[in-house]
């Protein structure tokens, strides 16, 4: 994989917070981002996710 890529997790994910850093760890130049929240974090807490997402896209 060589695309930018972003990871977000919530800190009461149903994945583990340490799986989820491995899959960042593991793809070359990715971003992890935890937010507050659980597995739907993008949909309950949308405004800090969005927010989230600007911020990688505006660092390409």
């Amino acid at each position: 994989m060589t695309a930018p890529t972003l990871v977000i997790c919530g800190t009461k994910d149903m994945i583990w917070e340490d799986h989820t850093r491995k899959i960042a760890e593991n793809i070359p130049n990715a971003r992890l981002a935890i937010l507050e929240g659980d597995h739907f974090v993008a949909n309950k807490r949308s405004e800090e996710f969005n927010r989230e997402v600007d911020r990688f896209l505006e660092s390409l």
